[in-house]
C-alpha cells in the first residue's frame, strides 16, 4: 500500500491538535520514512528505498498485474484510466482497465456494497507512480482508492472516529476526495479544481452517479471503520483475482503483446533511438543513462563513430534504439511531453523530460539506421575522470557543471582549496570560473584519486595561474524543517546525502535556543510552510509530543520534540534575524523564500503576487533567462537560456535598489514552455527566479532565494548546482560584481 505509513512497525497514533500542526489542523505523523512521505508514490526514479525494492521485486517477477492500494475516498475507487492518457502507453492498456474495473463494479454491487465507483478521479498521463512500474513495463496497475477507516471514540461528535475522511460527502455527493491535502480531486478528476467537471447523471429520481454502482447511504463515509475499510479493498481485490483466474491466457496474451508492439514501435515509428552526445560534462550523462538503466531500459555505447541522417556522433555516445521491449518508455522519458488538452487536469506532473532536467543534451533520432549501429551493451555508466599535465605545482579541476564538485570538496574537507573568480586556462585545458586551485603541500595522490572516482576534469599544473580567486571554505550546513511537512525536506536531505554533503536536521526546538552561527555557516531552508501566520501560529491546547519510544522503533529518529504544534515564534525569527547579523547564509527555496520576505529579511523583495484563476502550471519544464552567468551561484552554467521545473513557488518583485541583484528569471509565454502544460504563461514572464540579497536583514549575512524548486523528487539535477554552487561559494559571492545595466526591467 502506498500509504502505509513506515511499514506498521514504527508508526504511533496520529495526534489531535491545532495551531501549525500537520493536516486537517492536526498534528499528523511528521514521518513515514527516513525521507518522504507520500512522494513514495511520485518517485518516478525509483530512487527510494521502498520503490527501489518493489522495482526488484517487479523485474524479478514480472507479473503482468500489479494491485496498488490506496486511501482514501467514498468508499472505493476503482481505477479506470481517465484522460489525459499518455501515447506511450500502449492501447490495450486503456482497454484492459475499464474491463477489470467494470468487473469489479458489478461484483462489488451485487455484494450489495454501496459506494464503488470507476470514474473521474485518476488519470492515465504520468509515468511516475508507484503503481506505474507495471504499466511502464507492459503490465497492467490496478489500482483503489478506499474510504479511510476508524474507530469511534467516545468524545467524537456524531459517532465520527478518528481519521475519518470524506465525511462531507456521505450524503452520497460527488466523490471528491476529502482532507488529503495534495492530492485532494473533485470529481472530475486532476488535481485541484472542478474544470472541467465531469456530468454525475443524478437528480430527479436517480440518487447514484452514472458510474456509481450503489449511491453512499447517509453517514456511511463518517462511521466506515477499519473493518469496512478492509472489507471493501479484500473484496475489490479478490474480485480483480478472479476475473483474471476467469481469463487468464487473456491477461498473459496481452502482456505479451504489449511488449511486442513495443519493439515494433521502435522499428516502424519515429523516432527510432535516441542518442546522448559525448559532452563536456559526462557525470550527469552517466547519472541520466543510470536512471534508464534502473528501469531495465536497454542502452548501448557505441564503438566508434556513426552517422545518421540526425548528425554524426564519436565513438563512446551513448544510444537508446526503440526496438526494445522498453522502447515506448524510453521514448516517454526522454521526449518532450506534449499536454494533449489544456482543459484537461492531471494528477500529478505534466513534463518530466530527463534531458531537460538533467541538463544533457539528448538527441531524437528519426532515421531508422540507427537500430543497426554498433554498440557495447551497458550496465552502468561510470564517467571517468582525467588529469592532463606533469607539472608539480599544484592541480587545476574545471567546473565543468558537474553536480560531483560539491561532493569532491567535502570528500577532501581538510585540503585548502581556491575558487576561481575568473575563467583561465592552463595545460592545454580552459578552466571556467568556479574551477578549484588546490597547491602544495597537498596531498596530490589524493586528489587525483578523487577527480578519478567523481568524473571530474583537472590538470596537474606546471605554475600557479594568475587568475583572481577565493577560499573554497566548505560550510557547516543545516537544513531547517517544520514539523508539519516534512517531504520537501526529504528530498533535499536525499540529495544531500547521496553527494555527501554534511548537514545538521533542525526544528524549530534548535533554532529557538538560538547562536545559530556558532554552529552553522548556512542554513538552508527548502520548500515549506513558513508564511508569517505559520511561523506565529500558537501551539495547541493539548501538546503532542514526538519523542523517542521504544514501543515504536522509528519515531523520533530523526528529531525529537515535546510539542510539534505551533510555529517557531518570535524568539525563532529573532535567532534567524541574529545568524544573518553575525555572517550566516540563509539559503530558501519555492515557498520558504515567504519566510525572508514576508519577515524583513529579503530588502525590497515581496513574494505576495498570486496567478489568476485562469492559470495552470502541473509541474511543467519552463525555460528561465540567466542574467548573471558571472555569479557564482551559476559557476559551471554555459547557457543564457536553461530548462527549470516550475513548481508552483511564489511569484517573486524586487524592487529598484534590488535589481542587480536578481540572476534569473522565467522567460515566460507559451514558447517559453519546453515541456507539459503551463496555461497562462504570461503570468509569469521575467519573474524572478534566483536573487542574491546581500545584507538581508541589517548585518553582513545574505538570503539567497529561489522561487522555483531546484532540488525536486531526483528529477532536475541540471538545477543542483544552483544549490550547491550556494554552499561553495557562501562567504564569497560579493567577490563578483554586478554589470551596472544587469537585470533591467525585472522589477516586476
Amino acid at each position: 500500500a502506498a500509504q502505509a505509513p513506515g511499514g506498521g512497525r514504527g508508526a504511533a497514533p496520529a495526534a489531535e491538535g491545532g495551531g501549525g500542526g500537520g493536516r486537517g489542523g492536526g498534528a499528523a505523523l511528521p514521518y513515514w520514512g527516513k525521507y518522504v512521505f507520500h512522494d513514495n508514490n511520485r518517485d518516478i526514479h525509483l530512487s527510494q528505498v521502498s520503490m527501489r525494492a518493489l522495482a526488484d521485486f517487479y523485474f524479478t517477477a514480472f507479473p503482468p498485474i500489479m494491485h496498488d492500494l490506496h486511501e482514501s475516498l467514498p468508499l472505493l475507487y476503482t481505477y479506470s484510466g481517465g484522460p489525459p492518457q499518455n501515447p506511450n502507453l500502449d492501447p490495450i492498456l486503456f482497454t484492459e482497465l475499464p474491463f477489470f474495473a467494470n468487473f469489479e463494479l458489478a461484483q462489488m454491487t451485487k455484494y450489495g456494497m454501496p459506494g464503488v465507483y470507476t470514474h473521474g478521479f485518476m488519470d492515465g498521463w504520468s509515468p511516475g507512480y508507484l503503481g506505474s512500474v507495471a504499466y511502464n513495463h507492459n503490465g497492467m496497475m490496478r489500482m483503489y482508492e478506499t474510504q479511510s477507516g476508524s474507530e469511534p471514540r467516545p468524545d467524537a461528535a456524531g459517532g465520527r472516529g478518528r481519521g475519518a475522511r470524506g465525511g462531507d460527502n456521505a450524503e452520497g455527493d460527488q466523490p471528491a476526495a476529502a482532507g488529503r491535502g495534495r492530492g485532494a480531486q473533485p470529481a472530475g478528476g486532476g488535481r485541484g479544481t472542478q474544470t472541467p467537471a465531469v456530468p454525475t447523471g443524478r437528480g430527479g429520481g436517480q440518487d447514484r452517479e452514472w458510474y456509481r454502482g450503489i449511491a453512499i447511504p447517509t453517514g456511511a463515509a463518517a462511521n466506515f471503520s477499519r473493518r469496512n475499510n478492509t472489507n471493501y479493498m479484500q473484496t475489490g481485490v479478490l474480485t480483480g483475482l478472479q476475473l483474471t483466474s476467469m481469463f487468464p491466457n487473456l491477461v498473459i496474451e496481452n502482456f505479451y503483446k504489449k511488449t511486442a508492439n513495443s519493439i515494433e514501435a521502435g522499428k516502424n515509428d519515429p523516432p527510432h533511438g535516441y542518442v546522448i552526445p559525448v559532452q563536456r560534462d559526462m557525470t550527469r550523462v552517466a547519472t541520466l543513462v543510470n536512471l534508464l538503466r534502473v528501469q531495465r531500459i536497454e542502452v548501448g555505447e557505441a564503438k566508434s563513430e556513426f552517422k545518421t541522417s540526425d548528425g554524426t556522433f564519436p565513438a563512446g555516445s551513448y544510444v537508446i534504439k526503440r526496438d526494445q521491449p522498453y522502447g515506448r518508455l524510453a521514448k516517454n522519458l526522454l521526449e518532450k511531453q506534449n499536454y494533449p488538452d489544456p482543459n484537461l487536469r492531471t494528477y500529478d506532473d505534466s513534463g518530466w523530460t530527463m534531458g531537460l532536467a538533467s541538463l544533457v543534451d539528448v538527441k531524437e533520432i528519426k532515421d531508422k539506421a540507427i537500430l543497426g549501429v554498433a554498440t557495447s551493451s551497458v550496465k552502468e555508466a561510470v564517467a571517468k575522470g582525467k588529469v592532463t599535465g606533469s607539472g608539480s605545482a599544484g592541480m587545476a579541476v574545471a567546473h565543468f557543471g558537474s553536480n560531483n564538485m560539491i561532493a569532491f570538496r567535502y570528500r577532501l574537507k581538510g585540503v585548502p582549496m581556491k575558487v576561481a573568480d575568473k575563467a583561465f586556462k592552463a595545460e592545454g585545458t580552459d578552466f571556467p570560473a568556479g574551477s578549484f586551485i588546490i597547491a602544495p603541500p597537498a596531498d596530490m595522490t589524493q586528489v587525483r584519486a578523487a577527480v578519478e572516482e567523481f568524473g571530474l576534469t583537472a590538470a596537474a599544473l606546471s605554475s600557479a595561474p594568475s587568475v583572481a580567486s577565493h577560499e573554497a571554505d566548505a560550510p557547516r550546513v543545516a537544513i531547517y524543517t517544520s514539523w508539519s511537512g516534512t517531504q520537501e525536506i526529504g528530498w533535499v536531505r536525499f540529495t544531500f546525502d547521496k553527494f555527501g554533503i554534511p548537514f545538521d536536521l533542525i526544528y524549530k526546538e534548535r533554532v529557538k535556543k538560538g547562536n545559530l552561527r556558532n554552529d552553522y555557516d548556512v542554513i538552508v531552508m527548502p520548500t515549506q510552510n513558513v508564511t508569517r501566520a505559520a511561523v506565529f501560529a500558537p501551539p495547541a491546547a493539548r501538546p503532542v509530543p514526538y519523542k523517542k519510544d521504544p514501543r515504536y522503533k522509528f519515531v523520533g529518529m530523526y528529531g525529537e520534540s515535546d510539542d510539534i504544534t505551533g510555529g517557531m515564534g518570535a524568539e525563532g525569527v529573532a535567532a534567524f534575524q541574529r545568524f544573518l547579523d553575525e555572517g550566516g547564509t540563509l539559503v530558501a527555496m519555492g515557498a520558504a523564500v515567504r519566510f525572508p520576505t514576508e519577515l524583513g529579511m529579503a530588502r525590497t523583495v515581496d513574494a505576495g503576487a498570486n496567478t489568476t484563476s485562469n492559470f495552470y502550471a502541473p509541474r511543467p519544464i519552463v525555460q528561465a533567462e540567466v542574467l548573471r552567468l558571472d555569479h557564482p551561484v551559476f559557476y559551471g552554467y554555459t547557457e543564457k537560456l536553461m530548462p527549470v521545473k516550475y513548481f508552483a513557488g511564489p511569484l517573486m518583485t524586487v524592487g529598484e535598489p534590488d535589481r542587480s541583484n536578481v540572476l534569473a528569471r522565467y522567460v515566460g509565454g507559451d514558447e517559453a514552455v519546453l515541456s507539459g502544460l503551463m496555461r497562462g504563461a504570461d503570468e509569469v514572464r521575467e519573474r524572478p527566479i534566483a536573487v542574491d540579497v546581500p545584507g538581508g536583514y541589517s548585518g553582513k549575512g545574505r538570503v539567497v532565494m529561489f522561487a522555483n524548486n531546484p532540488i525536486y523528487r531526483w528529477q532536475n539535477h541540471g538545477e543542483f548546482n544552483m544549490v550547491f554552487n550556494t554552499l561553495l561559494n557562501w562567504n564569497d559571492m560579493g567577490s563578483v560584481s554586478a554589470p551596472a545595466t544587469t537585470a533591467a526591467g525585472v522589477a516586476r
